[in-house]
């Protein structure tokens, strides 16, 4: 029956709101009584608006939580930083949390009476409350006593007793001695039940004033979060507590976020009134704190105050220049403060006030930074005189293997200007000779670059396609990269390429590049950036036979032999009588190239002087008729195989007769020889072939999707052909005439190139027969068999033979036919030892694939030659 009582009260307020439209806070139906209400059928809901009296019908009213009394969602605490504008250094406030109000944030609701709640000794009894005493010894009994409107409780047998006003901890010790005293033999032990419910009210800027129904244990910060916290508008400082009309404590918020004080979240007692006035000081605080948001001040409003309420500075933050925006009758003000001075620290803030603490720069002072080829790169402590050998002396202990040790580069910018200046050294002379020129005195912030030399350098594959970037050696494990903290080059994991990504990389193109490249990259784009029409990027270019040809920044006082060092030295193959260098003028009308050619030689031995100024190109030409690595490699009967080193202009019976001939078993006839250049031309023919040979299979195919089309064998048998022709390998053989060569008929004799191969197989008697037979086999050779007599040996054509394309590959590579208008005709060219019968297939079952035909022609003649040659 109560329960019942409750839900009739609850619908009764729900229904009198609905009916009047306000009502009292106090009574106002919260969205949970609503939602039950809701949650009625509606027979059910008429039937309790019927015996409140009320017409549902009548009523206009929508059956919703009012729009002023819906629950109030907790204001979310920023967590994205600040940005800050590079100009001013202010930025909308609306993007900083505001502090402390997040504590209290959540939706508003009634207050749950906890039950179970540990009670504090010093709780004061009031009417309402419920005292538990439990006799035990001579006499075992449970009392359950509760504190009428006088303030006493009743015992049963000893009588009332006045406990209102009194602690928990002096009414349990004054009805133990009262036990104690008028019963012998028993022991007691007192607790509380169920604690009183009293009515409480919150006033001012809360999300949700009015009255609350709470126990006797409700501190004001629980009333606050039943409440659904504090409007930003609302003070965290001075939150008063009155009762009966006079205020008995205030509370401030600050005091239990930052010192973690309580002291002042006093327990409420009934009828008391929880007031929150509003906020009159808000400042904020953004930039480099460890915790910018907007906080309010009281009676400290110094910016220490606030620099201590936001957690104090970063480590990073620029106290020099603090910026702070100001609110006037005139308008906004900056003011600007220099916090490393102690007196500033006292600057008092006003209401309004916007704080930001900048970075300071990330460029480092009083250092140096080592970079490149070196074993432990990163900045150094600057010392006044310091020097190169200051940072490496020791070229084993120092330095990589890979370091270059003629040229190496401090790059230097000036302080007010920041144009970058370069000074070019030798860094072998800086280390054997201390205090040298080439032992430059370093000055802060410069920065020392050491460069490879070319041994072991680093190799990317770029890609053409869609992708991952793939690195070092296909799939490497560590790149490097720029730290731009310390101005470093600095070894990071990198991402290896899966085996799924390996068709791409074979695909790719390779792009050889080392560590020097990639250190004078930014260099080098930075001189371009800072040139001017009067003052010219200095810049220099050298190409041809030098180990790193590319451009190089012209250090001061350079001379053509700083700039040989620079691009890692000359080449074996350079000429060294002979260069040109060519320089760009700009005149009034005009834009002109000269050419100037010189002995690099004599200007390296100091015989000739050479000018060197910015923009020249430098061109290192090659020694005339240079060839290395001319080899070719005999295979076979020669009486010294091996591979033969030969100078350009050699004929094929040159080096045959410097191999000592041909062995008595050789079958000249029967040579095979194969060259690079035929093979990477015939590999693209393939290609092409293989391409074109998929599009006409696809276009007959769909041109053939009718009911009544056949095939003598269907279009996948040709797209098989198509797809071992994409996985055959050219071999790039050349048809020759050995036994004319090694006769020196210039027609036959060939000029040697890099690379070339021969093999010359021993005398076998053998005829192959090979495509479209029952069976391919090898035959013992007969002068007197003819090519039908092979075939008919071979178990004849197969149904999809193309009889009147048969043709028969030489053994030295040729191809000639059988016959050209009649069937196997006996006066056709007779066979030979070491010739392949060829019967191709079919290829008229697809109309119009004629590239068909040349596939597998293809096909079989790369299998008669890997044969020969194998």
């Amino acid at each position: 029956m109560p329960s019942l009582i409750r839900k009739v009260a609850r619908y009764s307020a729900i229904l009198s709101f609905l009916i009047t439209g306000h009502f009292a806070h106090a009574a106002t139906p919260t969205a949970a009584q609503v939602a039950q209400f809701q949650s009625l059928s509606p027979s059910q809901q008429q039937a309790v608006a019927q015996q409140l009296g009320v017409d549902m019908s009548a009523s206009s009213t929508s059956l919703e939580a009012p729009a002023e009394v819906e629950p109030v969602k907790a204001p979310k605490r920023a967590t994205t930083k600040v940005r800050i504008a590079q100009g001013s250094g202010v930025s909308d406030s609306a993007s900083v949390p505001w502090f402390g109000y997040d504590l209290f944030a959540g939706k508003a609701r009634d207050f749950s009476a906890i039950d179970n709640m540990p009670v504090p000794l010093d709780y004061v009894i009031g009417p309402g409350d419920e005292i538990q005493v439990m006799l035990f010894g001579k006499t075992e009994k449970n009392y359950r006593l509760k504190v009428d409107r006088e303030g006493k409780i009743t015992f049963p047998e000893l009588g009332p007793e006045y406990v209102a006003g009194k602690s928990f901890e002096e009414v349990r010790q004054h009805i133990k001695g009262l036990v104690k005293r008028k019963v012998i033999g028993v022991e007691t032990e007192v607790s509380l039940g169920s604690l009183r419910a009293m009515q409480v009210f919150v006033a001012g800027d809360v999300e949700q004033p009015g009255a609350y129904n709470v126990n006797g244990i409700t501190t004001i910060s629980q009333l606050l979060t039943a409440s659904g916290g504090i409007k930003h508008t609302g003070s965290l400082r001075a939150i008063q507590l009155k009762r009966r009309g006079k205020v008995v404590s205030e509370f401030d918020v600050y005091d239990m976020l930052l010192n973690g004080d309580a002291s002042q979240d006093v327990r409420l007692m009934a009828g008391d009134t929880l007031f929150v006035p509003l906020k009159t000081n808000d400042v904020v605080v953004r930039g480099h704190v460890l915790r910018p948001a907007h906080y309010e001040l009281n009676q400290h409003k110094t910016i220490k105050t606030l620099i201590e309420y936001a957690g104090g500075t970063q480590a990073n933050a620029f106290l020099s220049q603090v910026n702070v925006v100001r609110y006037t009758p005139e308008g906004k003000t900056q003011i600007t403060l220099d916090l490393t001075k102690p007196q500033n620290w006292d600057f008092e803030l006003h209401n309004g006030d916007q704080v930001t603490i900048l970075a300071m720069s990330d460029r480092l002072n009083q250092a140096v930074a080592l970079r490149g080829e070196v074993v432990r790169q990163g900045a150094y402590n600057f010392k006044r005189g310091m020097r190169i050998t200051d940072l490496v002396s020791n070229a084993r202990r120092d330095l990589k293997q890979t370091a270059d040790l003629e040229y190496a580069l401090v790059v230097r910018e000036n302080p007010l200007s920041g144009h970058i200046r370069v000074i070019q050294f030798n860094l072998s002379s800086a280390i054997q000779h201390p205090q040298s020129s080439d032992d430059i005195a370093l000055q802060e912030g410069d920065q020392v670059f050491v460069f490879d030399n070319g041994i072991d350098s680093h190799y990317w594959y770029q890609r053409q396609s869609n992708g991952k970037v793939s690195a070092n050696n296909i799939a490497p494990k560590q790149v490097e990269v720029l730290d731009r903290e310390t101005g470093a080059m600095v070894t990071r994991e990198s991402e290896p390429v899966g085996s799924e990504d390996m068709e791409q990389v074979a695909k790719a193109e390779v792009v050889k590049q080392s560590s020097r490249a990639v250190l004078l990259k930014p260099i080098i784009e930075r001189i371009k950036a800072q040139a001017s029409i009067h003052d010219p990027a200095k810049l220099i270019e050298i190409t041809g036979a030098v180990k790193f040809p590319g451009v190089y920044p012209l250090a001061q006082n350079s001379t053509f032999a700083s700039v040989i060092d620079a691009a890692g030295g000359l080449t074996e193959q350079a000429y060294l009588y002979k260069a040109e260098l060519s320089r760009y003028q700009k005149t009034r009308d005009s834009f002109n190239v000269l050419h100037q050619s010189f002995s690099p030689q004599q200007v390296l031995a100091g015989q000739s002087a050479l000018n060197i100024e910015p923009q020249d190109n430098i061109i290192i030409k090659t020694q005339p008729d240079w060839q290395k690595g001319n080899t070719i490699e005999l295979q076979g009967e020669v009486v010294f195989p091996g591979t033969y080193a030969f100078q350009r202009g050699e004929t094929l019976s040159d080096v045959i007769t410097r191999a000592g001939g041909l062995t008595s078993f050789a079958y000249p006839q029967g040579a095979v020889f194969s060259r690079d250049s035929l093979k990477r031309q015939e590999q693209e023919r393939l290609k092409m072939l293989n391409l074109k040979l998929k599009q006409e299979i696809g276009s007959l195919a769909l041109r053939r999707q009718t009911a009544n089309a056949s095939y003598t064998s269907s279009p996948n048998e040709a797209m098989a052909v198509a797809n071992q022709l994409a996985k055959a390998e050219a071999v790039g053989r050349l048809v020759i005439d050995l036994p004319d060569a090694l006769a020196q008929d210039p027609t036959a004799d060939l000029m040697l190139e890099k690379g070339d191969k021969l093999y010359i197989p021993a005398k076998r008697p053998v005829v192959s027969v090979m495509g479209e037979v029952q069976f391919a086999s090898n035959h013992t050779f007969d002068q007197a068999m003819s090519v039908e007599d092979y075939i008919s040996a071979a178990g004849g054509t197969k149904k999809q033979a193309d009889v009147d394309r048969i043709y028969v590959v030489r053994a030295d590579g040729s191809v000639y036919l059988p016959n050209n208008s009649f069937w196997f005709s006996r006066q056709s060219t007779p066979l030979e030892p070491g010739d392949t019968i060829i019967v191709p297939i079919d290829t008229d079952y697809l109309d119009g694939l004629s590239t068909l035909t040349s596939a597998t022609q293809i096909l079989y003649q790369i299998g008669v030659a890997w044969s020969a040659i194998k």
